[in-house]
């Protein structure tokens, strides 16, 4: 094992080939000095993955794998370690709302699935990196990138509800207790949830489009159509929270203390963004 050191920051970003995690990988290619490198890994590499591979030679690598597979998580932490020298911050974006069906009838086997990705598949990345994230941390103590989980969970967590979202739900309340917990046992590391709001990404698309009416009630699917109507101030560009996730992997910005998930723009606050 490599000890990232104090002049190198490798951010291993799961998820980080779409969407928020897409997003989050540009910001901090666009703004971290050279020595920071990416490694994205995930099922999913949209093509402008490719262009920043091209466009920032030698400081990205990608791992296409699924996060609820043990061997695609083990190479894809090993190729981190491999390539870049260690891990110096774990960004974990992954995450699914499927299935969206009303208790009664949801496949159990579908809601296991979610979990899968949502919840069990963050305690595994946890899992292979944290020798990589403890050494980090002593190695850089005053650098508040080294030694830092960040997990984007969901205000849905908790108090948010709608018809047919348990397996959502749930898995993203297992995950932020999950973010809770590890900050408790794992004192020398920073470990924060992020909560995104309603983002413009695929999930919100069939949301808008009312692709689940007859599971959903009907005034929830209006709600998301009304708000997409307005536009950004209720449906977010992906690129608002994902410039603040970007900052704490980057050490701008300490955020909240460890082991607390809240909306990104209290880690950090739009103001500063």
């Amino acid at each position: 094992m490599s000890p990232s050191s104090s002049s190198s920051q490798a951010i291993l970003i799961v998820g980080g080939g779409q969407g928020i995690g897409l997003a989050t990988t540009k910001a901090i290619l666009a703004t971290a000095p050279s020595t920071t490198r990416v490694l994205v890994f995930g099922l999913h590499a949209d093509a402008g993955l490719a262009a920043l591979a091209e466009t920032h030679a030698g400081r990205v690598c990608t791992v296409l794998g699924d996060v609820t597979v043990a061997a695609d998580r083990e190479k894809a932490v090993a190729t981190c370690a491999r390539v870049f020298g260690g891990i110096a911050t774990l960004v974990y974006c992954a995450g699914v709302i499927t299935p969206i069906e009303r208790i009664e009838r949801v496949r159990v086997g579908d809601v296991e699935a979610a979990f899968g990705v949502n919840f069990f598949g963050a305690i595994g990345m946890s899992q292979l990196c944290l020798p990589y994230l403890r050494a980090a941390s002593f190695s850089n103590p005053t650098n508040a990138a080294f030694g830092k989980v960040i997990i984007l969970s969901s205000g849905c967590d908790s108090v948010v509800t709608y018809m047919g979202w348990m397996a959502y739900c749930t898995s993203k309340a297992a995950l932020t207790r999950f973010v809770q917990l590890l900050a408790h046992e794992e004192p020398t590391l920073s470990v924060q949830g992020v909560y995104p709001k309603l983002t413009r990404t695929k999930m919100a698309e069939d949301l808008v489009q009312g692709r689940y009416k007859g599971v959903m009630a009907d005034h929830e699917i209006e709600r998301f159509r009304l708000w997409d109507e307005i536009g950004d101030a209720m449906v977010e560009p992906p690129e608002w929270c994902a410039e603040a996730v970007a900052k704490l992997a980057m050490g701008l910005f300490v955020g909240l203390r460890s082991g607390e998930a809240a909306d990104y723009d209290l880690h950090v606050p739009r103001a500063k963004l």
